[in-house]
């Protein structure tokens, strides 16, 4: 078993021992999803997706958006050259690079061609974070995300300029050695089985009701935005795996409402 979009790491035996019991005991559906123009067999631990949330990262002030992500797409590559100078505003990546003795032009070249757009040897060194997190004002946010929102990007172009891990992120899936899919939430009910940390505010209610994160933020997560993470994420799990995945989930949660938006992708600053 591996991590779907990681799939140089393999999952390890206590970890898939893990995963295979929780499933062998939850409730779960076979369903049919859709990525990268190829079709998947996956079975997803449906209660998982009634887990409450709240992303509204734009009036979060939780440090979380900071590990690298899977892979860029050439879209990311591309926005983040067209608005270079935005780009550098917001996560100083290019002032650093320059400090470090590197010129503009193999800057750009290291943002097309490097897997996570800066050379490796400067990974965990120079930048312990992913180089698209940024600080806006007092607000951790993804640079690249940023850039499509000022532009007046859709929902689905905001999804296809991001790295998939990130458009998707909390979610955890797994593959087995048959092309199998296993899909959930991660949350205190299945301890936390992912290998990204997931237990933020964000995901749970009571971590967002205590005196440090009120005080933290005040200025968003209000009890009553949590709603099942199904309608949280319902658009992007709608345009990212299809429509097939979100309706024979929300079919089995007798949840009929369909979402149409969706604050994380198109609230401004």
């Amino acid at each position: 078993m591996k991590y779907f979009m990681h799939r140089e790491f393999q999952v390890s035996p206590k970890l898939e021992s893990q995963v295979n019991k929780y499933f062998n005991k939850v409730n779960t559906i076979n369903t049919e999803v859709h990525i990268y123009n190829k079709t998947y067999k996956a079975v997803v631990d449906i209660k998982s997706f009634l887990l409450l949330s709240n992303f509204d990262c734009f009036n979060c002030l939780t440090n979380c958006c900071v590990q690298f992500p899977y892979e860029f797409n050439k879209k990311s590559r591309d926005l983040i050259k067209k608005n270079l100078k935005e780009y550098n505003n917001l996560t100083k990546a290019v002032s650093i690079l320059k400090e470090e003795g590197m010129t503009e032009k193999e800057i750009i070249q290291s943002i097309e061609n490097d897997p996570m757009l800066i050379p490796n040897k400067f990974i965990d060194t120079v930048f312990n974070r992913c180089t698209c997190s940024c600080v806006h004002i007092d607000r951790h946010l993804c640079a690249i995300h940023k850039i499509c929102i000022d532009q007046g990007f859709s929902i689905e172009e905001v999804i296809d300029t991001k790295p998939l891990w990130c458009s998707i992120y909390p979610l955890e899936i797994l593959i087995n050695e048959n092309e199998e899919l296993y899909i959930f939430v991660p949350n205190s009910q299945n301890d936390y089985l992912s290998m990204n940390d997931s237990k933020f505010p964000c995901m749970d209610i009571k971590m967002s009701k205590s005196p440090y994160f009120r005080r933290e933020n005040p200025i968003g997560f209000k009890e009553e935005d949590y709603k099942p993470f199904i309608d949280s994420y319902y658009p992007i799990l709608k345009y990212i795996f299809g429509e097939i995945f979100v309706k024979d989930i929300k079919s089995s949660l007798n949840l009929l409402k369909e979402e149409s938006i969706n604050i994380q992708y198109n609230k401004k600053i």
